[in-house]
């Protein structure tokens, strides 16, 4: 079954080539592959982020309030068929700590939902409690999608999934035109060769891990890929002015 709740914390970092590089070696002495990965290949991953007009809830975020939500369509297949999964989820954040939840579906079913308003799998206690508090929220607010990011992902993970670490890389977005197409994007990161490494635990990072970051002088740092999308389309200022075609 997939699992569809998720309480954790998480710390965010910027890294160079090298400092990529350098951990993954390193996190690989106490960490395995997620078993997305093949052949130690990064997955990819594609979300819509869901926000009112006038993009209030990002707006919202970025002024780091004590307690802040988003809501987006996750999948890992490109391009979509009618039978692939989605993940349609509700990401909570509160003094520091991440609460996600999500509803697992087909992407059909996800347009049935969308025009019908109703729930899949009703039967299922939990996967109806996260309907009503997504559609809640959907409908009271009138989000629509407002933003298309996508990326490759690493990812390394401990027996019990307690502890994940991630290096995303190749970050895009688009806010115009937004859907599950990956066409006509623009860089999130101005270097492109840099990586965004996640750290998340539902309790407190291993010695081995602070130990590693601290003596390495690696840094946590603010950092949300919606916030940077957002910004770069309020000013207009996309890195290189141009598009990322992709087939």
């Amino acid at each position: 079954m997939q699992q569809r709740t998720f309480d954790r914390i998480e710390k965010k970092f910027l890294l160079t080539q090298m400092q990529k590089d350098f951990l993954v070696e390193e996190i690989q002495k106490y960490l395995t592959y997620d078993p997305h990965i093949i052949n130690e290949k990064p997955y990819h991953i594609y979300n819509l982020y869901y926000d009112t007009n006038d993009f209030s809830f990002i707006r919202r975020s970025l002024n780091k309030p004590t307690y802040k939500e988003k809501i987006r369509l996750r999948t890992y297949s490109y391009p979509l068929k009618n039978d692939d999964t989605v993940f349609l989820e509700i990401k909570k954040k509160y003094r520091g700590r991440i609460n996600k939840r999500r509803i697992v579906m087909t992407y059909e079913s996800f347009g049935n939902y969308l025009n019908d308003q109703y729930c899949p799998n009703e039967d299922d206690y939990l996967n109806k409690q996260i309907y009503e508090e997504i559609n809640y929220l959907l409908t009271r607010n009138h989000l629509q999608p407002k933003a298309y990011i996508a990326y490759e992902r690493l990812a390394f993970h401990n027996d019990d999934d307690t502890l994940r670490v991630t290096f995303d890389h190749n970050i895009r977005f688009k806010t115009d035109e937004v859907s599950l197409k990956d066409e006509n994007t623009h860089h999130i990161l101005e270097d492109e060769s840099e990586w965004l490494m996640e750290i998340k635990s539902t309790q407190n990072f291993p010695f081995w891990l602070v130990q590693l970051l601290s003596e390495h002088r690696i840094y946590a740092k603010s950092f949300s890929k919606y916030g940077k999308a957002y910004e770069q389309f309020i000013t207009g200022g996309y890195y290189e002015n141009k598009f990322i075609t992709h087939s």
